[in-house]
């Protein structure tokens, strides 16, 4: 399961639906009528909460820890660049009637290059940061996947399903999440999330979108590095 929404995108998580084996009885057509189809025996369906699992398991709430790390970088890098711009912005003012035009447009393009520039860089820790966070939650759902699979073999259990879209549940039991959390903290305690370095994400030409920067060419012999 691959999911690629901003922070943890728990919004685009879909319901799993785990067939088990053996659950449809075969009924015998009677002998004097038409050959009749399977009868369907109800299946025992059993609900996760995806969401509880990735914030309240112990990878997900190491996930969550990490990430608050980059979070204030990101602000704190957001913050310099601000207070660079105002600086230039406010130093402009002060010189413009002692300077030239000329001079006094060379400063203001170089004031549009630079906010252009912090667009850019904050633009590219964004994507970073999604990127991480949404692959280290995938490493998550991956392991939830397999632990409700288990699950469902050892309880002969039909369907899991995700319980925001459950609109009523009589039997408490069938919520299994409990049992899901347990089982990952012992199998995934934690998880590392890995930022892609600046500039580590390229855009494709294509499609606009993010992708691997391209590999650097290594030099040709007998050339100096």
């Amino acid at each position: 399961m691959r999911y690629s929404s901003s922070m943890l995108g728990l919004a685009a998580f879909g319901a799993i639906a785990i067939a088990a084996p053996n659950l449809l009885a075969q009924t015998a057509a009677p002998a004097s009528g038409p050959v009749a189809g399977a009868a369907l025996v109800p299946p025992t369906i059993a609900v996760v909460d995806m969401q509880r699992v990735v914030v309240e398991s112990a990878a997900g709430r190491s996930i969550q820890s990490q990430l608050e790390g980059e979070r204030r970088k990101i602000r704190d890098q957001i913050s310099k660049l601000e207070e660079e711009l105002k600086n230039g912005e406010n130093e402009l003012r002060r010189q413009r009637s002692v300077m030239s035009p000329d001079a006094v447009n060379e400063q203001a393009q170089a004031l549009q290059r630079k906010q252009a520039d912090a667009q850019r860089i904050v633009q590219e820790r964004q994507e970073a940061f999604s990127k991480g966070s949404n692959d280290a939650t995938n490493v998550v759902l991956d392991n939830m996947r397999d632990i409700v699979q288990t699950l469902s073999a050892e309880r002969h259990v039909g369907m899991v399903v995700r319980k925001e879209v459950v609109l009523s549940m009589s039997d408490k039991n069938m919520d299994i999440t409990d049992d899901v959390i347990q089982r990952l903290n012992t199998k995934l305690p934690s998880v590392t999330v890995t930022i892609p370095p600046p500039g580590a994400l390229a855009a494709d030409p294509a499609t606009g979108a993010a992708g691997p920067a391209p590999a650097a060419t290594p030099p040709a012999k007998g050339s100096k590095k």
